[in-house]
């Protein structure tokens, strides 16, 4: 089951006229500058059932 969000009646209006920050941190301060790197995700391996073929290998 799907918790419900918050309430929108608790959050100020948007005022469509105001300039919006050329810096995205004056926004959300405790974000961090760059982001972490993807997980590494498994190769799917010959018995999965979806597994992508291989190609032809690329001459070196």
């Amino acid at each position: 089951m799907v918790m419900p969000g918050p309430d929108p009646d608790d959050y100020p209006p948007i005022n469509p006229d105001e300039p919006v920050p050329d810096d995205p941190g004056t926004l959300s301060p405790d974000t961090p500058e760059t982001l972490p790197p993807a997980p590494v995700e498994p190769m799917p391996g010959p018995d999965d059932p979806g597994n992508v073929p291989a190609g032809e290998p690329e001459p070196v």
